[in-house]
């Protein structure tokens, strides 16, 4: 038994769940697609406009992203930014920085980047004003261009970067190298992309000789970085993960949560490609590389307490969607990297969601679009139930905290109800709660007799599930009086 759990405990960190005793299923949850928040159809944007960061700065929300093009309109890659009071309205100011076509009114910060352009605002309280946004920009990222390097830059104002340090050396950075200051531990941590370059056919209908996987890598005064580690994911199946779109969880910081995109490229065109949409241009970029017309990409979750170690789902969270003719490509279901956004709902009086962006439309010939996606408070996995009853039981722990609420969702008809049970799993007199239904993101478990009864000693947590799911317990201290 580990020490008292404390605080928020998602499901989608299984560690508390007995196997044994269980037969609810846990499983990822499909996010919900909402608006387009942005479409990106000023001329230097391109058509391949890609690798988004976005973050709340104060009372902006800030973004960066790379505008690129394909085809008939070839460009280097420009680092634009934009602005958003809400996140969902978002602006491009004239920063009247970059010339583009003799004319400095647009909003790109820097021209001509060799790839992968990614930001953090630096949290650490000893941070100096002027390094305080940091940027990771890949150098040389193609495998065969020579010694490939992760360099940072720098800026005061979010804007103006220059550079500053080289951050690791000798691996694949063509991804979305996200940066973070865990302060907990004092420490800064980098995931960048791995390369292994090594025979693997884990499942013969696709091309894996080569995996993308995702490394970890740390420094305690930014200066000295360890050697990067491949993330550990225990026996889940090895395929390739071409970004890793990791972040401090936004309601409780000891967790980190990632949305990776899973490149998946089968050996030939078949049938289905003719059928699938876009045939046209698909053909098109398999004739200039064949990857480019027959990888299909798509998001999955995990979440981690250390950074090393990490829970993968394998259902994809987000998916290309219903085929429209410009869907179903390598690119598709990329999350913006940088900061999990809580906005609040569009319904009076409902809980505030979670957001995501990913953009649509790549390699096409219609603008990029930014689109929001969305989520309800720890709700990227849940464990649940169908109408027949089906149970949850907890190893042994012990909470700290005199009450407890769930995060759940029923039907009208389901419902959950919890036994607390004692070392040897038997009920404890009581601890059985009535029949909770309903669907609320904290709601408090009421009890004949006091939680803070059994804080600190071992328990059992028994949860019988009907037409219901379960997504996060959490134990908190009344304050005086309550």
């Amino acid at each position: 038994m580990d020490a008292c759990e404390r605080g928020l405990i998602p499901f989608w960190d299984d560690r508390l769940v007995d196997w044994t005793h269980t037969d609810a299923e846990l499983s990822a949850n499909r996010l919900r697609r909402k608006e387009v928040v942005m479409t990106l159809d000023c001329p230097w944007e391109g058509n391949c406009t890609d690798f988004f960061t976005v973050f709340r700065d104060g009372n902006i929300f800030r973004m960066y992203y790379e505008a690129w093009g394909w085809k008939d309109r070839p460009m280097c890659i420009n680092v634009c930014y934009a602005e958003s009071r809400d996140g969902i309205r978002w602006e491009r100011p004239n920063l009247g920085i970059c010339e583009y076509n003799g004319s400095t009114d647009n909003n790109i910060i820097l021209k001509n980047i060799p790839d992968n352009f990614t930001v953090m605002k630096d949290p650490n309280p000893d941070c100096p004003p002027e390094l305080r946004y940091k940027a990771l920009m890949a150098k040389n990222a193609d495998p065969g261009a020579g010694k490939n390097s992760l360099q940072c830059l720098v800026s005061a104002d979010g804007i103006h970067f220059t550079p500053y340090s080289v951050i690791s050396e000798g691996f694949a950075y063509d991804t979305q190298n996200t940066l973070h200051y865990d302060a907990a531990r004092g420490k800064y941590l980098c995931f960048i992309r791995d390369q292994k370059r090594k025979a693997f056919s884990a499942d013969p209908r696709f091309q894996e000789k080569m995996i993308r996987g995702i490394c970890v890598l740390e420094s305690a005064d930014f200066e000295h970085w360890s050697e990067p580690v491949a993330l550990d994911f225990g026996d889940a199946e090895e395929y390739p993960l071409y970004t890793n779109v990791v972040s401090a969880y936004p309601y409780d910081r000891r967790y980190y949560v990632g949305f990776p995109s899973r490149y998946v490229e089968r050996k030939e065109w078949t049938e289905n490609y003719d059928r699938l949409g876009g045939k046209e241009a698909r053909r098109e970029r398999w004739e200039a590389s064949p990857r480019y017309g027959l990888a299909v990409t798509d998001c999955v979750f995990m979440s981690s307490r250390d950074g090393y170690r990490w829970h993968r789902f394998d259902e994809a969270i987000i998916t290309p969607g219903p085929e429209n003719g410009r869907n179903w490509v390598y690119g598709d279901c990329f999350p913006a990297c940088g900061e999990l956004l809580r906005l609040p709902s569009a319904f009076e009086g409902e809980p505030e969601e979670l957001s995501l962006y990913v953009f649509e439309n790549h390699w096409q010939d219609v603008p990029t679009r930014l689109v929001r996606y969305t989520c309800r408070r720890e709700g990227f996995a849940s464990v649940k139930a169908p109408y027949r009853r089906k149970t949850l039981r907890t190893k042994l722990f012990a909470f700290a905290g005199d009450a407890l609420f769930i995060n759940f969702r029923t039907s009208a008809r389901g419902g959950i109800r919890l036994r607390i049970l004692d070392g040897e799993g038997a009920p404890i007199p009581g601890f059985e709660s009535c029949e909770l239904f309903g669907d609320c993101v904290d709601r408090e478990v009421d009890f004949a007799e006091s939680v803070r009864r059994l804080s600190g000693k071992p328990v059992i947590f028994e949860f019988e599930l009907s037409d219901a799911e379960l997504f996060a317990l959490r134990f908190a201290e009344r304050e005086a009086g309550e």
